[in-house]
């Protein structure tokens, strides 16, 4: 497993997951998510398995066992 890239990609996966339920909640809206806010709960589900799949992509990722070659 190449830790530093599933490291990045679950905190980037974190960070548009919490700064959208964050933005969400002041009313505000990431224009790249714009396709995703016009469902209802769908867009609230959607962005918590952004948050806690990169939270659990992060976990994963640093606290592999698998030996490196």
């Amino acid at each position: 497993m190449n830790k530093p890239i599933w490291t990045i990609v679950g905190f980037i996966m974190f960070a548009i997951g919490i700064l959208s339920v964050i933005l969400a909640l002041v009313g505000l809206k990431f224009t790249f998510m714009s396709f995703l806010y016009n469902h209802g709960v769908i867009t609230l589900i959607i962005q918590l398995i952004f948050l806690f799949g990169g939270m659990i992509i992060l976990y994963v990722a640093r606290t592999s066992t698998e030996e490196e070659s």
